[in-house]
């Protein structure tokens, strides 16, 4: 995750000139009449990535209408007067002509509505309703300074743009500028998940090869198993909070995911900016900052940016279990090197813990300390590459036995293929009964469908085909212990579910639908069918077509509302594959031809669950890629613990929902350790 240095905590924007006091009008005019205005500007749009221009000269116009009762609300022009407005910078600016194209009116709705034609001052009194460009400002009382541009509004203000929101007390705000400052401000960011790094996958529906962890599943949308939520709008709340038309300023700043009061969880920060830096994502940069639980708890956070919208870390440090690479417990953190709109790149020192207690806490041996690097860069919004290496020996002469690496360009087609091409230095995979494998180094790509649905059938059909040249450990003694052979395959996959049926949604409330999950949950029960035919050629002359079907049960019961037991979430299948020939290879050789698949997600007590996936050999009797899980889960954050005891590795992340902070759950030598089945590669879910 980038760590940037806070540019605007140390030079916060400039603070607006002090208010004006607008002093009672000498002449006043009652007028009503309908308006001709535009909408209100940019104003508070945290969207927004281009820095606010200077504006040319504004022309602001008013229209005389004939006067009606105070008593009804009435939509008024104020006046017909033409006033230009000046360029900043360019006080001299020649008055545009009546009727240009510049005029900029404002729209004013209000009980009352008063206009001093000689000091240019206007006040609007009661149940104010103003537009100005694409922006709306409600109030109890409006007082506007015409010559100066100065709009100040005060009780039960809400300034809206768009989809965001901020309340407060009173607000001053510049309508040229686009600058403004309002006190005791409340209000909500938009959170968009997209995130530009993110890569698309293969489409493999939950086939019976692959179990899975039950999912928390909600009406509309399920959650992932690692328990992110829908959860897109972010509550604040602020002292003081000066904006212009990119970022804005906040000083004692509490914000938080929590839609109840009080909030269980808070992020709090003395000050704190926030900026977009994509049309995706912001960067917040807060100072001091620290989460606060339940109002009772508080653990303070060394680090100062975070880029919502983006997956990323707010520990100090990460912390896992790798008994084969990294010889058991380690510690990483991560620095970032690069970070814009386009590129990523994240270097994560690593200390072997359990290595440095063997060797007597000798810190001068080269096979305690390690690190990882990862880079991401978007050539296009469609093209991306994205690469990770690994080192767990400073001595370069071990890099050839314990160095991995990965490097990948996707290409994204608008019709949702994607096409791989990747470079691979000794891969993990774990490939059934036959246990972990290396991958020793590949070079090729694989084109890869999105899911497609057939006719009114309800049936999904993915495909893919792909061809690479590969080097990995063998066992036949006509090639060698590891031969290098072209390798080129194609997959075709089915998929269907009948969902039997459902139950009801508890109302979203704190103590009912989401007491300790971040959506309601809804009860169901569906059986699904799969398919998968397979085939594979090797340029040693080996071939090993397989036909795959299977079929299963899941489903979850409860609603994690009550203390005891309250939510079981399940999935079971079974798979038989037909196959003849073989691979001449280890990692992708097909062993496995009955297979029963479990999953299983048990609430214990309150927020705390546990879970575990495993895959049974019928034929032998013999348990493989068996995985443990434990949670904390609350509505606002958890806390999840994963370890496969195959592989001998472990990860834990503690998660904050909408925030899309997190840690890594699975810390393995790559970002996604491969499972094979069935001879296919797929990422490890």
């Amino acid at each position: 995750m980038p760590v940037l240095p806070p540019l605007f905590l140390s030079l916060p924007p400039q603070p607006l000139p002090p208010p004006t006091t607008l002093p009672k009008p000498a002449e006043l005019t009652d007028l009503s009449g309908e308006s001709e205005a535009a909408l209100l500007g940019p104003g508070v749009n945290l969207a927004k990535t281009n820095a606010p221009n200077a504006p040319s000269p504004t022309q602001v116009r008013f229209v005389v209408a004939s006067p009606i009762p105070w008593q009804k609300p009435t939509r008024v022009d104020l006046a017909q007067v033409e006033i230009t407005v000046p360029t900043p910078g360019n006080p001299e600016s020649p008055p545009p002509q009546a009727n240009q194209s510049s005029t900029e009116p404002l729209e004013t709705l209000a009980d009352r509505q008063e206009y001093d034609t000689l000091r240019q001052f206007f006040n609007a009194i009661g149940d104010v309703f103003i537009r100005f460009r694409e922006a709306e400002l409600t109030a109890d009382r409006v007082q506007t300074d015409l010559n100066e541009n100065i709009l100040v509004a005060e009780g039960n203000v809400v300034l809206t743009r768009g989809d965001q929101v901020i309340r407060g007390d009173r607000l001053e705000y510049n309508l040229i500028l686009d600058r403004g400052v309002v006190t005791q401000a409340s209000g909500a960011i938009n959170i968009q998940k997209t995130d530009q790094f993110t890569s698309p996958r293969a489409a493999t529906p939950n086939l019976p090869g692959l179990p899975t962890l039950p999912s928390f599943q909600s009406a509309n949308n399920p959650v992932n198993p690692e328990g992110q939520s829908n959860i897109d709008r972010l509550l604040f709340v602020a002292d003081r909070l000066e904006f212009d038309g990119r970022r804005w300023y906040a000083s004692n700043l509490r914000l938080t995911n929590d839609p109840f009061a009080p909030p269980e969880l808070e992020f709090r920060a003395r000050e704190a900016t926030l900026e977009p830096i994509s049309p995706q994502n912001s960067r917040l940069i807060a100072r001091q900052g620290r989460l606060v639980f339940d109002q009772s708890f508080a653990i303070p956070i060394p680090r100062e940016e975070y880029i919502l919208g983006e997956q990323q870390e707010i520990l100090p440090f990460q912390a896992g279990y790798d008994s084969t690479d990294r010889g058991g417990f380690y510690l990483s953190k991560a620095f970032s090197l690069v970070r814009n709109s386009s590129t990523s790149l994240i270097l994560s020192p690593e200390f072997y813990l359990q290595r440095s207690i063997n060797s007597n806490f000798d810190l001068g041996q080269t096979d305690i300390y390690g690190a990882t690097l990862q880079v991401r860069h978007g050539f296009t919004p469609m093209t991306r590459l994205i690469g990770y290496g690994l080192i767990t020996n400073l001595d370069p002469n071990a890099w050839p036995t314990t160095a991995r690496g990965n490097l990948l360009l996707q290409q994204s087609f608008a019709s949702g293929y994607v096409l791989n091409t990747q470079g691979i230095f000794r891969e993990r995979l774990i490939n059934g009964s036959l246990g972990e494998q290396d991958l020793q180094s590949s070079l090729g790509g694989v084109f890869i469908s999105p899911n497609i649905t057939l006719g009114q059938t309800g049936i999904n059909l993915s495909y893919q085909a792909g061809g690479q040249y590969i080097t990995a450990n063998s066992d036949q003694p006509s090639l060698g212990p590891q031969p290098g052979l072209g390798r080129l395959q194609g997959v075709v996959n089915l998929y269907r579910e009948f969902r039997l049926w459902q139950g009801q949604t508890l109302p979203p409330t704190r103590e009912e639908g989401l007491r300790y999950s971040p959506a309601p949950l809804q009860p169901y029960f569906s059986i699904y069918f799969t398919g998968q035919a397979v085939g594979t050629y090797y340029t040693s002359g080996n071939t090993q077509p397989a036909l795959q079907g299977g079929g299963g049960f899941r489903g979850q019961l409860g609603h994690l509302r009550r203390n005891w037991f309250d939510y079981t979430g399940f999935d079971v299948g079974y798979s038989q594959t037909f196959s003849s020939g073989g691979s001449p290879f280890l990692f992708d050789r097909i062993a496995d031809f009955s297979v029963l698949n479990v999953g299983a997600r048990q609430q214990l007590y309150g927020p705390v669950l546990a879970g575990v996936t495993s895959q049974l050999n019928v034929g032998t009797g013999n348990f493989f890629n068996t995985n443990f899980f434990l949670e904390y889960s609350r509505r606002t954050y958890g806390l999840f613990i994963r370890y496969n005891v195959d592989l001998g590795v472990a990860g834990i992340a503690f998660r904050i929902n909408g925030f899309n902070w997190q840690g890594n759950t699975n810390p393995f030598s790559s970002p996604n350790i491969g499972v094979v089945q069935d001879g296919v590669i797929r990422p490890d879910r």
